[in-house]
């Protein structure tokens, strides 16, 4: 019994590590469409491409105060989290491959704008974690 398990947990991980390769390639291919459209966009192509939205697919865009009534709904289920721990939320929550590193790493930066904001008028604070990452959490209730 203990064979077979120890057996199936190592093709589990070898699966997991193939199915993260996977999913990198995946994000390097979306990157690679994104760019050629860019360069038939400037050469002035107007034709119809099959699957074109390789660019739009990777924008997320937030209406006024949307991001930040987001950001204080997470906090307020009362873990703390990194600013990437949101920005994943929110890639899911828009349905959007978190594999995308471009995606949330650009989701990141707008998260932290975000969360500097909120820490400027006392509504978040942030404390390191172990591994040296800020965890913001809700201060108190905002108005």
């Amino acid at each position: 019994m203990d064979h077979t398990t120890s057996g199936l947990l190592k093709k589990r991980d070898e699966l997991m590590g193939e199915m993260l390769a996977v999913r990198a390639r995946q994000g390097e291919l979306h990157n690679d469409l994104e760019a050629i459209d860019r360069v038939l966009d400037a050469l002035g192509y107007e034709g119809d491409l099959d699957g074109r939205q390789a660019r739009q697919c990777r924008l997320i865009i937030f209406a006024r105060n949307e991001l930040r009534q987001f950001l204080l709904r997470e906090l307020r289920k009362g873990d703390a989290l990194s600013s990437r721990d949101l920005a994943e939320r929110i890639c899911c929550e828009e349905g959007k491959d978190i594999a995308d590193q471009r995606m949330v790493i650009e989701v990141t930066r707008r998260v932290s704008k975000s969360i500097g904001l909120l820490r400027k008028r006392g509504v978040v604070v942030g404390s390191k974690d172990h591994m040296h990452r800020y965890m913001w959490s809700l201060l108190k209730t905002p108005e």
